[in-house]
């Protein structure tokens, strides 16, 4: 597939992997538009990139309101990322309701909020791609991951099922399964971990762009990428 030209959202786009993958697809010739909720970060994302092929929106995955406004800003794409994720750990019986909840809403909800709200033009041109981001902890329990867990294996059923849903359109879905990456996004949600040594967001943010350029060849419609064992 030739990038060039290509209009693409990328939810939780601000950093991390989004940001990388904004990089990289602003590298290709794409027209970007990355989503998030910090103003803050939407310019220093903004200002990292600095490209005219680059846009920046103030959205909340989790309130379909928002997300809706966002269709309405954007309009059309070609390729929708949906990236936009949470953290949170911890025995279920432990974890705040308020933190269950806004992990599902932003995780698997915004997920389908927002494939809801773009998908409908995309079908119409009868082409395009919708990318799912979800992680290893969707595809095998892990013991104290119990809330987390519960909203990647949500986006796994619904990649899977998306899948059969468009399997007679131009559209093509793929799951992507990351492990551990060197980003923020235990720390923002107040967990310490040492990440230095786990996989670098701009090596696999070039990894899935790969896929896309050569998705004429062939599709790897899921994959799974995971940090190396500690030896």
């Amino acid at each position: 597939m030739n990038l060039k030209d290509k209009k693409v959202l990328i939810t939780g786009g601000s950093e991390g992997l989004g940001l990388s993958l904004a990089k990289v697809l602003v590298e290709k010739g794409c027209l970007v538009n990355i989503a998030a909720r910090n103003a803050g970060k939407l310019k220093a994302a903004s200002d990292s990139i600095n490209s005219i092929n680059l846009k920046t929106f103030l959205c909340d995955v989790s309130d379909f309101k928002s997300v809706n406004e966002l269709a309405t800003e954007i309009g059309s794409i070609d390729i929708l990322i949906n990236n936009a994720g949470i953290w949170t750990e911890g025995n279920v019986v432990d974890n705040k309701y308020e933190d269950i909840q806004s992990v599902i809403n932003t995780n698997l909800l915004g997920t389908l909020y927002v494939t809801k709200a773009f998908l409908p033009v995309m079908i119409k041109k009868n082409r395009g791609f919708v990318i799912n981001v979800s992680s290893t902890a969707g595809l095998t329990g892990r013991q104290n991951f119990s809330v987390y867990s519960a909203s990647k294996w949500g986006v796994k059923g619904f990649t899977e099922s998306l899948k059969l849903d468009l399997a007679k359109t131009g559209i093509k879905v793929i799951g992507f399964y990351p492990g551990g990456m060197n980003t923020a996004m235990y720390e923002k949600a107040g967990f310490s971990k040492d990440v230095s040594k786990w996989m670098n967001t701009d090596e696999v943010a070039r990894y899935l762009v790969y896929i896309l350029e050569n998705s004429d060849s062939f599709l790897i419609d899921h994959t799974v990428v995971n940090r190396p064992k500690p030896s």
